[in-house]
């Protein structure tokens, strides 16, 4: 991954500084924090079960992985989509960096999960080393990954709006690592179509673009098949994380 601006075009954290990709080593440390919007927080077990889940799901031969909690934070806004994507969370993960506010971001991913609606799209957004998602109090209904997770190496779960949460949470997690929505698939598995966290619900989508190409393979047809998804990367998200270099720096 070729080091770039952190928050891209976001004009408006000009005046906090430039955080940028820098070098890491390779078998360097992969940092993960989490906070919860203070409606989010209010359920019991949520940052737990993001933390396990997490865990599961990056836990990869490319870094040692560390998944800490940040506690609750002050939004003006439950939309997970729009906390991000007008600013304001990719703003005060700058202040903090640069000690003008009491949050301390980490060096990769920096998570945000607010108590905002899954049932209208976009439910989350994801920038370098920045990122949100609603949906707190479904993850909260969620089973723990072991009893959820039968085959750690599809992980493949039902089409369920908990287990959907936690899906959107991975995918907003890949686009703040540099993944987009090409590093996901869709297979079949046991006669459903199963979408891989980069692809999400695209896969059965009828206004996305087909025709495109995901890891070099096609989109399954879901007409009268079963719909699951899986909260594994698919084997070219995976490619593209072993080449992650980029780190947060002020």
């Amino acid at each position: 991954m070729k080091r770039r601006v952190f928050l891209g075009t976001l004009g408006s954290a000009a005046s906090l500084g430039t955080l940028a990709y820098t070098s890491r080593r390779s078998a360097e440390t992969l940092a993960v924090r989490v906070w919860l919007s203070e409606r989010a927080a209010v359920y019991d077990g949520v940052a737990a079960r993001i933390r396990a889940y997490l865990e599961a799901m990056l836990s990869l031969e490319h870094w040692s992985l560390e998944v800490s909690i940040g506690g609750a934070v002050a939004v003006s806004t439950e939309d997970a989509a729009r906390v991000t994507s007008r600013g304001e969370w990719p703003m005060a993960v700058a202040s903090g960096a640069l000690g003008r506010r009491d949050i301390e971001p980490v060096s990769d991913v920096n998570l945000l999960v607010t108590d905002g609606s899954m049932e209208h799209a976009p439910t989350g957004y994801g920038l370098p080393h920045v990122a949100s998602v609603g949906g707190a109090r479904h993850i909260a209904d969620l089973e723990p990954f072991d009893e959820l997770v039968t085959d750690r190496d599809r992980s493949v779960v039902p089409n369920t709006t908990p287990a959907r949460t936690m899906q959107v949470l991975v995918h907003e997690v890949g686009h703040a690592l540099g993944l987009n929505h090409r590093h996901g698939v869709a297979f079949l598995y046991d006669g459903a179509v199963v979408a891989t966290p980069m692809l999400s619900a695209y896969a059965w989508d009828p206004a996305y673009d087909r025709d495109r190409l995901h890891c070099g393979t096609p989109i399954p047809s879901a007409a009268d098949r079963p719909r699951k998804f899986s909260l594994a990367f698919s084997s070219c998200a995976r490619r593209e994380l072993a080449a992650y270099d980029g780190g947060l720096s002020v």
